[in-house]
């Protein structure tokens, strides 16, 4: 698993639990490599354009990492569901990544 979150900016969600980055003030992108899965979690709280990077990020990804053949999910209970299962998040999405997509 690797992972952002994304509050007021980017930031690496490496060694966050999924409590810790799964809020309603914020949104983060996490991604499952092993079962082909992007978490895109939209906090209800938070802020449009965070909303937009979030949503934008996980597409984006999708096609770079997986050439459009991910799963994105956005069910709430379905994300919480299965990051409940772990303990935290082990890596962080290469910032050139990042960067090449948001700017």
């Amino acid at each position: 698993m690797k992972g952002v979150l994304l509050k007021d900016g980017i930031y690496p969600a490496k060694n966050m639990s999924p409590q810790e980055v799964l809020k309603d003030d914020g949104c983060a992108v996490i991604i499952d490599d092993e079962n082909r899965e992007i978490y895109l979690w939209v906090g209800s709280k938070a802020k449009s354009i965070d909303k937009f990077k979030a949503a934008r990020l996980a597409h984006m990804l999708n096609w770079r990492l997986f050439g459009g053949a991910a799963r994105i999910v956005q069910d709430r209970n379905q994300i919480l569901n299965t990051l409940e299962k772990f303990s935290k998040i082990d890596d962080e999405i290469p910032s050139e990544e990042l960067k090449a997509i948001l700017g």
